[in-house]
Protein backbone atom coordinates (compact mmCIF):
# COMPACT_ATOMS: atom_id res chain seq x y z
CA UNK A 1 0.00 0.00 0.00
CA UNK A 2 2.88 2.34 0.85
CA UNK A 3 4.39 1.68 -2.61
CA UNK A 4 1.10 2.62 -4.32
CA UNK A 5 0.96 5.91 -2.37
CA UNK A 6 4.55 6.75 -3.31
CA UNK A 7 3.90 5.84 -6.95
CA UNK A 8 0.71 7.95 -6.94
CA UNK A 9 2.56 10.96 -5.46
CA UNK A 10 5.37 10.52 -7.99
CA UNK A 11 2.90 10.53 -10.90
CA UNK A 12 1.13 13.64 -9.58
CA UNK A 13 4.49 15.37 -9.03
CA UNK A 14 5.66 14.56 -12.57
CA UNK A 15 2.35 15.75 -14.03
CA UNK A 16 2.65 19.03 -12.12
CA UNK A 17 6.22 19.60 -13.30
CA UNK A 18 5.56 18.72 -16.95
CA UNK A 19 2.30 20.70 -16.98
CA UNK A 20 4.08 23.93 -16.09
CA UNK A 21 5.13 26.20 -18.89
CA UNK A 22 4.07 29.19 -20.90
CA UNK A 23 0.40 29.95 -20.26
CA UNK A 24 0.13 31.24 -23.84
CA UNK A 25 0.69 27.70 -25.12
CA UNK A 26 -2.26 26.45 -23.10
CA UNK A 27 -4.57 29.14 -24.45
CA UNK A 28 -3.14 28.96 -27.97
CA UNK A 29 -2.23 32.63 -28.05
CA UNK A 30 0.96 34.24 -29.30
CA UNK A 31 2.49 37.71 -29.35
CA UNK A 32 4.70 39.28 -31.96
CA UNK A 33 6.01 42.72 -32.81
CA UNK A 34 5.64 44.20 -36.30
CA UNK A 35 6.28 47.95 -36.69
CA UNK A 36 4.35 50.49 -38.77
CA UNK A 37 1.01 48.73 -39.24
CA UNK A 38 -1.14 51.74 -38.30
CA UNK A 39 -1.10 54.96 -40.32
CA UNK A 40 -2.49 58.36 -39.37
CA UNK A 41 -3.06 60.33 -42.55
CA UNK A 42 -1.17 63.42 -41.41
CA UNK A 43 -1.97 66.94 -42.58
CA UNK A 44 0.18 69.97 -41.78
CA UNK A 45 -2.92 71.85 -40.62
CA UNK A 46 -6.53 70.97 -39.82
CA UNK A 47 -9.61 73.18 -40.08
CA UNK A 48 -13.11 72.69 -38.70
CA UNK A 49 -14.83 70.35 -41.16
CA UNK A 50 -11.69 68.34 -41.99
CA UNK A 51 -11.51 64.61 -41.27
CA UNK A 52 -8.78 62.82 -39.29
CA UNK A 53 -8.18 59.50 -41.10
CA UNK A 54 -6.66 56.40 -39.48
CA UNK A 55 -5.90 53.28 -41.49
CA UNK A 56 -4.18 49.94 -41.78
CA UNK A 57 -3.15 48.19 -44.97
CA UNK A 58 -0.79 45.32 -44.25
CA UNK A 59 0.02 42.03 -45.91
CA UNK A 60 -0.94 38.66 -44.49
CA UNK A 61 2.76 37.74 -44.86
CA UNK A 62 4.90 39.45 -42.23
CA UNK A 63 8.58 39.04 -41.35
CA UNK A 64 9.18 37.03 -38.21
CA UNK A 65 12.35 37.41 -36.11
CA UNK A 66 14.86 34.55 -36.52
CA UNK A 67 12.81 32.90 -39.29
CA UNK A 68 13.67 32.56 -42.98
CA UNK A 69 10.06 32.50 -44.20
CA UNK A 70 7.42 35.13 -43.43
CA UNK A 71 4.67 34.52 -40.90
CA UNK A 72 1.31 33.95 -42.62
CA UNK A 73 -0.99 35.67 -40.14
CA UNK A 74 -4.10 34.75 -42.14
CA UNK A 75 -3.30 31.04 -41.94
CA UNK A 76 -2.07 31.26 -38.34
CA UNK A 77 -5.30 32.85 -37.09
CA UNK A 78 -7.69 30.92 -39.33
CA UNK A 79 -8.61 34.01 -41.33
CA UNK A 80 -9.41 36.23 -38.36
CA UNK A 81 -9.72 39.98 -38.69
CA UNK A 82 -7.64 42.27 -36.46
CA UNK A 83 -8.89 44.99 -34.12
CA UNK A 84 -7.39 47.95 -32.32
CA UNK A 85 -8.84 50.82 -30.30
CA UNK A 86 -8.26 54.55 -30.46
CA UNK A 87 -9.79 57.67 -29.01
CA UNK A 88 -9.59 61.44 -29.13
CA UNK A 89 -8.84 63.94 -26.37
CA UNK A 90 -9.19 67.74 -26.38
CA UNK A 91 -7.06 70.05 -24.28
CA UNK A 92 -9.04 72.35 -21.99
CA UNK A 93 -6.64 74.57 -20.07
CA UNK A 94 -3.99 72.11 -18.86
CA UNK A 95 -6.32 69.10 -18.79
CA UNK A 96 -6.84 66.53 -21.56
CA UNK A 97 -10.54 65.59 -21.74
CA UNK A 98 -11.77 62.51 -23.65
CA UNK A 99 -14.09 63.31 -26.55
CA UNK A 100 -17.12 61.06 -27.00
CA UNK A 101 -16.76 59.78 -30.58
CA UNK A 102 -20.18 58.87 -31.94
CA UNK A 103 -19.60 59.40 -35.65
CA UNK A 104 -16.93 58.04 -37.95
CA UNK A 105 -16.77 57.92 -41.71
CA UNK A 106 -16.13 54.30 -42.70
CA UNK A 107 -14.18 53.69 -45.88
CA UNK A 108 -12.71 50.17 -45.41
CA UNK A 109 -13.05 47.57 -42.69
CA UNK A 110 -15.41 48.12 -39.80
CA UNK A 111 -15.62 50.61 -36.94
CA UNK A 112 -17.74 50.60 -33.82
CA UNK A 113 -18.00 53.84 -31.86
CA UNK A 114 -18.90 54.36 -28.23
CA UNK A 115 -16.75 57.11 -26.76
CA UNK A 116 -13.78 55.61 -28.64
CA UNK A 117 -13.37 53.67 -31.90
CA UNK A 118 -12.92 49.92 -32.12
CA UNK A 119 -11.34 49.50 -35.55
CA UNK A 120 -11.51 46.19 -37.39
CA UNK A 121 -9.01 45.48 -40.17
CA UNK A 122 -10.65 42.97 -42.49
CA UNK A 123 -8.81 40.62 -44.83
CA UNK A 124 -9.20 41.35 -48.54
CA UNK A 125 -8.46 38.20 -50.59
CA UNK A 126 -7.61 39.99 -53.85
CA UNK A 127 -4.77 42.07 -52.37
CA UNK A 128 -4.05 39.56 -49.55
CA UNK A 129 -3.99 42.55 -47.19
CA UNK A 130 -5.80 43.49 -44.00
CA UNK A 131 -7.49 46.86 -44.51
CA UNK A 132 -9.17 49.49 -42.38
CA UNK A 133 -9.79 53.17 -43.01
CA UNK A 134 -12.11 55.46 -41.10
CA UNK A 135 -12.19 59.16 -40.35
CA UNK A 136 -13.27 61.27 -37.41
CA UNK A 137 -14.97 64.52 -38.49
CA UNK A 138 -13.36 67.50 -36.74
CA UNK A 139 -16.20 69.79 -35.69
CA UNK A 140 -14.56 72.20 -33.20
CA UNK A 141 -11.39 74.25 -33.08
CA UNK A 142 -8.83 73.42 -30.40
CA UNK A 143 -5.80 71.32 -29.43
CA UNK A 144 -6.34 67.56 -29.77
CA UNK A 145 -4.49 64.30 -29.45
CA UNK A 146 -5.25 60.84 -30.77
CA UNK A 147 -4.66 58.03 -28.25
CA UNK A 148 -4.43 54.28 -28.77
CA UNK A 149 -5.47 51.36 -26.57
CA UNK A 150 -8.14 50.77 -23.95
CA UNK A 151 -6.47 49.28 -20.90
CA UNK A 152 -3.19 51.12 -21.28
CA UNK A 153 -3.00 54.48 -22.99
CA UNK A 154 -0.86 54.62 -26.10
CA UNK A 155 -0.48 50.85 -26.39
CA UNK A 156 -0.60 50.11 -30.08
CA UNK A 157 -1.68 46.55 -30.51
CA UNK A 158 -3.69 44.64 -33.07
CA UNK A 159 -5.57 41.61 -31.73
CA UNK A 160 -7.02 38.83 -33.86
CA UNK A 161 -10.77 38.22 -33.74
CA UNK A 162 -10.85 34.43 -33.89
CA UNK A 163 -14.09 32.57 -34.57
CA UNK A 164 -12.63 29.16 -33.81
CA UNK A 165 -10.86 28.42 -30.53
CA UNK A 166 -8.59 25.93 -32.33
CA UNK A 167 -6.85 28.75 -34.23
CA UNK A 168 -4.07 30.82 -32.72
CA UNK A 169 -5.06 34.11 -31.09
CA UNK A 170 -2.42 36.60 -32.25
CA UNK A 171 -1.57 39.94 -30.64
CA UNK A 172 0.70 42.21 -32.68
CA UNK A 173 2.53 45.05 -30.93
CA UNK A 174 2.94 47.78 -33.56
CA UNK A 175 3.67 51.46 -34.14
CA UNK A 176 2.02 54.36 -35.95
CA UNK A 177 3.53 57.31 -37.78
CA UNK A 178 3.86 60.86 -36.39
CA UNK A 179 3.48 59.97 -32.70
CA UNK A 180 5.10 61.98 -29.92
CA UNK A 181 5.34 60.14 -26.58
CA UNK A 182 2.64 57.75 -27.83
CA UNK A 183 0.17 60.43 -28.97
CA UNK A 184 -0.70 62.10 -32.26
CA UNK A 185 -1.00 65.80 -31.38
CA UNK A 186 -2.69 68.28 -33.72
CA UNK A 187 -4.56 71.58 -33.74
CA UNK A 188 -7.87 72.31 -35.46
CA UNK A 189 -8.37 75.94 -36.51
Amino acid sequence: MKTIKILFLAIIGMAAVTGCGDDDEFYNSKNTSIPNLITIEHQNSYAVGDVLWVNTNFSRYQPEPNQTTPLDIFKTTGGASFSFAYGLEKKTGAIWTPIDIRTVIKDQGNAVTDFFVIAESIYEPISENYKFRAGIPLSEAGEYRLIFGLAEVSQLELSSNNNNSENTFLTIQTTANNLTAGYYNFTVQ
